[in-house]
């Protein structure tokens, strides 16, 4: 479906990445110095956050003054309150006082640009696209990533991370009729392969034989707990066991599934262009370098913009040759 004046109806699908993300905002710098015209705005996470803002009319000069002039300490000290809670860190309340202190109250339906975005129902993984209502629960249900957000509830439904079910929108866009599909990817590439490993040395230095009864099982157990716990804090003082934060461990399972289940969305609905900023020096939470991620976002958009040029010509002139 093509707009009034004639040209390919282009849209934008955003993806998820918490702070490397805010490489959107370089590429969306990039295609306003280019005029380079966006129709549709589509994002999970991350992605919706920035889309949505840049939807309800925010430039993306303004978005780049947002992030880098934002206090990201103060921020996590405002967000997380000292007790955690029962559903998550990060207190549903607070973080909607805090997109309406960046947003304002506003209905999607009545953005200057077209916006949808995605979220997922924690009970049944369905895919929720959420194209009205309030911008502000909407952004909040797609950025509710699982164990960080507590779930949005929407009409009593619990939705968490669009992350989950479709990290970069484009069967999205492409339900909203658009001409022409830039999709943007901001995790960081893991490469899809097996290997098999040995499960290693035996746990104890000795044969053991295994327990036929409870009241062994247990002597065993209470007679060896000691000597076991003393042995295993020792190595952990000298730094021979290597331990991983919580934080770093969700980061590094949500960046693997997600990429295996961003690999089978983009084979079942391909974009026109995939656009994919170099962001694997940067954290999942790595929210105070943004001038250096947005710059990423600005260098891969440069580098694609010949190939959006050339697909909104050859858009063009099919439909010319149409006529």
């Amino acid at each position: 479906m093509k707009n009034s004046s004639g040209r390919p109806k282009v849209a934008l699908a955003l993806g998820g990445g918490a702070a490397r993300g805010l490489a959107h905002i370089g590429i969306l710098k990039v295609l306003e110095k280019h005029d380079i015209p966006i129709d549709i705005i589509v994002g999970t996470s991350m992605g919706a956050m920035i889309g949505g803002a840049y939807a309800a009319g925010l430039n993306a000069s303004q978005l780049e003054e947002i992030a880098c002039s934002t206090n990201w300490k103060r921020v996590v000290q405002i967000l997380f309150p000292r007790k955690v809670q029962r559903g998550g860190l990060l207190d549903g309340m607070r973080i909607q006082e805090f997109l309406i202190s960046l947003l304002g109250e506003r209905k999607i339906e009545e953005l200057p640009l077209r916006f949808a975005c995605v979220a997922t129902n924690l009970w049944s993984g369905e895919e929720i696209i959420l194209d009205s209502g309030s911008l502000v629960k909407a952004i909040r249900a797609s950025i509710s990533f699982p164990f960080l957000f507590q779930p949005a509830e929407i009409d009593g439904t619990y939705l968490i991370d669009g992350g989950v079910v479709n990290p970069v929108p484009v069967s999205i866009a492409r339900s909203l009729n658009a001409d022409i599909v830039l999709a943007v990817k901001v995790t960081p590439s893991v490469e899809h392969h097996s290997k098999r490993l040995s499960s290693g040395t035996l746990v104890t230095k000795e044969s053991l034989i295994v327990a036929n009864s409870s009241s062994f099982f247990l002597q065993r157990l209470f007679g060896n707990f000691s000597e076991r716990f003393l042995e295993f804090e020792n190595k952990k003082r000298s730094g021979k066991i290597a331990r991983l934060s919580f934080r770093k461990q969700m980061a590094h399972v949500a960046t693997t599934m997600e990429n295996m289940i961003l690999t089978l969305r983009l084979r079942e609905t391909p974009p026109d262009l995939l656009i994919a900023p170099d962001v694997n020096d940067f954290q999942f939470f790595d929210f105070l370098r943004p001038r250096e991620i947005i710059k990423q976002g600005e260098t891969a958009g440069e580098q694609a913009l010949p190939l959006i040029q050339k697909l909104l010509a050859k858009n063009v002139a099919v439909n010319e040759a149409h006529r």
